[in-house]
């Protein structure tokens, strides 16, 4: 199965999209962010136009108060995928959350029956404690996770509480021996690879676009009248320091500095993750000239995958 990955701003929707085209495909996203409603401008998601270039799953249909992590990613794809396949169509991976492709092809492990009402209480009670209490607490109760996921992100530690104090067992524990939720997927995986500074001026030109263009505060302007800026989702990168801009706590310049750094730390720790975390059965396509075109590179991976299948 074709797999488009990469760091942000890297190019991947359009390349989804046009090997799509050239496969009857249909994309599935993986993208941790862009799959919530009302959050499109600052996550980058598909543009009306691109949804209707080609079929897309995973984008935009969550409510923004909603978990949405691997496992669910997971068993929402291999759904996905099977109806895809049905219509005899191509499913297309695309996304730069690693951590969903990994769930793809190396299943996580088959969680433990939960008291439904034990569970609702404790997210409840989860999701009042600031970000930084929880990470402390999962910490306490599962050292392991916490320190190959330093820091942890507040998904992964409320999970991490969660299954300790749920089960009695750590999440680490549980992930190194239950077994497996399915079997694991193959995919032919091809990374997106920018030289750093291109990759960096892109970045910077999509904030300084979407910012001093005024959509992204539109779009936040609309979250906070709602409620969201408490959401799941309002963690997405940015949307913090866009809010700031829109009640006056901060300048457009600063605004536009602070989303590209944060922006750039991010991409960083994805170019990393894709060096280190590809699956190592993956066919990896590494596009190292930023010149070359959507149309290009599409080429090279449905010749690809035509030529595998």
């Amino acid at each position: 199965m074709p797999t488009i990955a990469g760091p942000t701003a890297s190019g991947k929707t359009s390349i989804a999209i046009e090997v799509a085209r050239r496969l009857d495909g249909e994309i599935i996203s993986m993208d941790s962010r862009q799959a919530y409603r009302g959050f499109a401008i600052g996550t980058a998601a598909p543009s009306a136009g691109e949804l209707a270039a080609a079929p897309h799953h995973g984008v935009g249909f969550l409510d923004p108060r909603e978990r949405y992590g691997a496992g669910r990613f997971a068993r929402l794809a291999t759904r996905w995928l099977a109806e895809i396949r049905a219509r005899g169509r191509v499913p297309i991976l695309a996304g730069g959350t690693g951590l969903f492709l990994r769930a793809l092809t190396h299943p996580m492990f088959q969680e433990p029956p939960l008291d439904p009402a034990r569970r609702a209480a404790l997210r409840a009670w989860l999701n009042r404690i600031e970000r930084g209490d929880l990470a402390r607490w999962a910490a306490r109760l599962d050292p392991e996770l916490a320190a190959r996921h330093h820091p942890l992100d507040r998904q992964r530690a409320a999970r991490t509480v969660e299954l300790a104090l749920l089960t009695g067992e750590p999440l680490s524990r549980w992930m190194a021996r239950a077994p497996a939720e399915r079997p694991p997927l193959r995919t032919s995986t091809h990374v997106l690879e920018w030289p750093a500074p291109l990759l960096r001026e892109r970045i910077a030109r999509r904030a300084e676009v979407l910012i001093r263009g005024g959509a992204w505060p539109e779009e936040v302007r609309g979250l906070l009248a709602r409620g969201l800026d408490g959401s799941r989702a309002f963690d997405a990168l940015g949307y913090a320091d866009v809010a700031a801009l829109v009640r006056g706590e901060a300048g457009v310049d600063e605004t536009i500095a602070r989303v590209s750094r944060a922006t750039w730390r991010y991409a960083r720790r994805q170019r990393t993750w894709f060096r280190h975390q590809v699956p190592e059965d993956a066919v990896v396509l590494r596009a190292l000239d930023g010149s070359t075109t959507p149309g290009q590179l599409a080429r090279r991976i449905a010749a690809g995958w035509r030529a595998s299948g």
